[in-house]
């Protein structure tokens, strides 16, 4: 991973309209920023995105995940307890990748409603769905590099049509505020050492229709993103691992969710005779869940997950084993989940190695943080 003793202060640009707007800046600034039209970036297609690509008919179920960035746990699960009605405390949570220790701090975004009354916003459920939607036009063919920063276009509709097939339905203004949230959402990750590795928006960037675009192309107008630096980084080092998209849309679970990317990024020998193990603490912490006082609750809620898991044939079953607390024995400590994987999953994970074998066969150039 980033291996730099400088900080890496990224800024990211909001497009709205073709006036002037105030740009959220990490350090506080109020200045204002010259917006950008898609026009106006350099774009490009390199054969690290091309790499990045499903094509094949065989592919379409698929997307990528991201190495680091898909496993920060920057999502908000659940209620949330405004201050005053209005306003959201950052996030501050530890997670670990690869062994290494890292923190995040996610600042909320600050959207206005339609009376120009401002309110906070973690990103949750949604911004995740709409996320890897939009990445999965960019493994379609509809991504590209945008002044060297990996993007995509789309249309409102089409990421709203998207949700759909998937069975999550939003309504353009719903979709619309995601987008925000996301591009307004400023995380930092700290190694455990101290060191910066980024200070970013979700999205670097984000282009919206204006008025004008809307009125003259409809829902043919298109947006655009640029992902979080980190999904560059992903792409142009090869970081990333196909997993069924499909699939992990359909969770009604957000752990399942979480857990099923996890399983197929690091889980690359996937075998029946090779089970998958993982901590009952470790997923409370990494996916950013709440640690309820007695962690049975907890065990319970996971439990729902691997079930559905196991309903869509990415498990084929599960055994937990609970560590109780000494002086009370009726008092769980931990729990060691031991998952054995469905030979549907194991065959999507080969298929993954392969297709990981065939992209890492091209010569590899230049640097990346991701090391």
């Amino acid at each position: 991973m980033a291996r730099r003793k400088e900080n890496r202060n990224i800024k990211f640009e909001l497009v709205e309209t073709d006036e002037p707007i105030k740009k959220p800046a990490i350090k506080g600034k109020n200045d204002l920023a010259k917006t950008k039209k898609l026009s106006q970036y350099k774009q490009d297609k390199p054969i690290q995105l091309e790499l990045f690509e499903l094509l094949l008919p065989s592919e379409k179920p698929y997307s990528n995940t991201i190495e680091l960035y898909d496993f920060i746990p920057k999502y908000h699960w659940g209620k949330v307890e405004r201050v005053n009605g209005t306003f959201l405390k950052s996030l501050d949570r530890e997670f670990e990748c690869r062994g290494k220790k890292y923190n995040v701090t996610v600042q909320p975004a600050s959207l206005k409603d339609k009376n120009g009354e401002e309110k906070y916003y973690y990103p949750s459920k949604r911004e995740e769905l709409v996320e890897d939607a939009l990445r999965k036009f960019a493994v379609e063919g509809q991504g590209l590099f945008l002044d060297d920063a990996a993007g995509v276009t789309f249309t409102l509709h089409q990421l709203q049509q998207e949700l759909m097939n998937n069975g999550h339905s939003y309504s353009k203004d719903q979709i619309k505020d995601a987008l925000l949230v996301c591009a307004k959402t400023n995380i930092t990750v700290t190694s455990d050492d101290g060191n910066t590795v980024l200070v970013s928006g979700l999205f670097e960037t984000l282009g919206l229709q204006t008025r004008e675009d809307w009125e003259s192309k409809g829902q043919k107008s298109k947006a655009f993103v640029r992902f979080n630096p980190l999904v560059t980084q992903s792409i142009k080092a090869r970081k990333f691992r196909m997993f069924n998209y499909e699939t992990s849309m359909g969770y009604k679970n957000v752990v399942a969710r979480q857990l099923h990317k996890r399983m197929c990024h690091n889980y690359i020998q996937a075998s029946i005779t090779t089970p998958y193990s993982i901590k009952l603490t470790t997923i409370i912490r990494d996916f950013g869940l709440t640690a309820y006082e007695r962690l049975s609750h907890n065990l319970r809620d996971i439990e729902v997950a691997l079930e559905e898991m196991r309903d869509k044939h990415v498990i084929l079953n599960y055994k937990v084993d609970k560590t109780l607390d000494a002086e009370q024995r009726n008092k769980m400590i931990e729990a060691k989940i031991t998952i054995t994987p469905h030979p549907k999953f194991v065959a999507e994970i080969m298929q993954g190695n392969r297709k990981e074998s065939n992209i890492n066969e091209f010569p590899m150039n230049g640097e990346s943080l991701l090391k």
